[in-house]
């Protein structure tokens, strides 16, 4: 009986890395992230990643969580999904498109503009809807507002001037060491 059960924890180890690299699992490469503490509770991540896929690079620009409602109030009871907005294929369209998006901040508050987005947990994936984006300006900050509008509720997210100039200035920084990508 000892035997068998040694035998069959060998075979199940040998074939554990056959079973895993048979798995199609999308890799996520950073090139940058700001992480920002929201409450005690909860760290807020922005990012924009490389997901390569079939030999072409794919740049996404995450703008963290998104809360649930209408134009009012927003309930963060969704922890897990995120919005994903696409920049391009190289560091060049990624930085061109977050340079659109930047200069919002030179318009009138309220002002926006209309972009492809998908709302998903971990990756983004191929369902992309339209996101809109808008200058917001409340109080004493800046910031852009990203908006997925569905049937009968809206999520959205908003990140600020500062975390948004950010990323971009590390975009810049990474084309400048990697200036083929």
């Amino acid at each position: 009986m000892n035997i068998i059960r040694k035998s069959l924890t060998l075979l199940v180890l040998a074939a554990l890395p056959v079973l895993a690299s048979a798995q199609d699992i999308p890799q996520r490469l950073e090139l940058v992230q700001i992480e920002r503490e929201i409450d005690s509770f909860s760290i807020e991540t922005l990012e924009v990643f490389n997901m390569p896929a079939e030999g072409a690079n794919h740049y996404y620009l995450t703008v963290g969580r998104l809360g649930i409602g209408d134009d009012v109030i927003q309930a963060y009871i969704d922890p897990l999904s995120e919005l994903f907005i696409p920049l391009g294929e190289s560091v060049a369209e990624a930085l061109e498109s977050m340079q659109q998006l930047q200069s919002l901040f030179k318009e009138q508050p309220g002002t926006g503009l209309e972009t492809a987005g998908c709302v998903a947990i971990g990756f983004p994936n191929e369902k992309l809807e339209p996101v809109r984006v808008t200058y917001r300006k409340p109080l004493l900050t800046k910031s852009l507002e990203f908006t997925v509008q569905r049937d009968t509720y809206s999520r959205s997210a908003q990140m600020q001037k500062s975390d948004f100039d950010a990323l971009v200035r590390g975009v810049k920084f990474y084309q400048r060491l990697h200036p083929k990508e």
